[in-house]
């Protein structure tokens, strides 16, 4: 509810009608939620876990958007409003940890959605947090040092270092895995503090 402001009652209102329509998953480390190339049809609330979501460049390069953890939506809306014709996904979104959630079919979500002027507002605020998370991710990486966006990456997802891997921390940081562990050991050395573990 903090991170895209709306209210509790708010919450509960979205919560309760797309209870409705909700249907449980569970994904182990490493399964994909939504595939590239695959027409995306379905919204993923994670109850635990962390997913995330990258494509491949033209050299084939995996490129890291964004983390989705506990109590988020894991969705490329890009790809669900294309999908609705059929069109291929995108992105990509696999599961950087075991998660537990619910699906939500995106077509079925959205008659609801334009049922409920209250869900349409709470949709609103998401869409604009995932909006300006991208623009600040996108402004780290071109006008920033891989110090300082390692330090951005610490203070958007406090605590997730630690429970994902180091090379999709430096895949979103957009270095290699071994220039992480440089920035780690250096970082270790100018605290005198133990780096953080992979």
């Amino acid at each position: 509810m903090k991170r895209i402001d709306v209210t509790e009652e708010s919450f509960n209102n979205v919560t309760n009608i797309l209870a409705t329509i909700a249907k449980p998953f569970h994904v182990r480390k490493g399964e994909y939620l939504q595939r590239a190339g695959v027409p995306a049809t379905q919204v993923h609330w994670l109850a635990s876990g962390v997913a995330r979501s990258g494509f491949f460049n033209r050299e084939g390069v995996e490129v890291t958007l964004r983390f989705y953890r506990e109590g988020e939506s894991a969705t490329t809306l890009t790809d669900l409003i294309a999908g609705e014709t059929g069109q291929p996904a995108v992105q990509f979104l696999i599961a950087e940890t075991p998660i537990h959630g619910f699906t939500l079919d995106w077509k079925l979500a959205s008659e609801l959605r334009e049922q409920n002027e209250g869900m349409q507002q709470y949709h609103l605020h998401i869409a604009i947090h995932g909006l300006q998370a991208l623009a600040q991710h996108a402004y780290n990486h071109g006008e920033t040092s891989a110090q300082e966006r390692l330090a951005a990456f610490r203070e958007e997802y406090p605590g997730l270092e630690a429970r994902i891997s180091q090379r999709a921390v430096a895949s979103y940081l957009g270095i290699t895995p071994q220039y992480m562990s440089r920035l780690r050991r250096e970082a270790e050395m100018a605290s005198g503090e133990p780096a953080r573990q992979p």
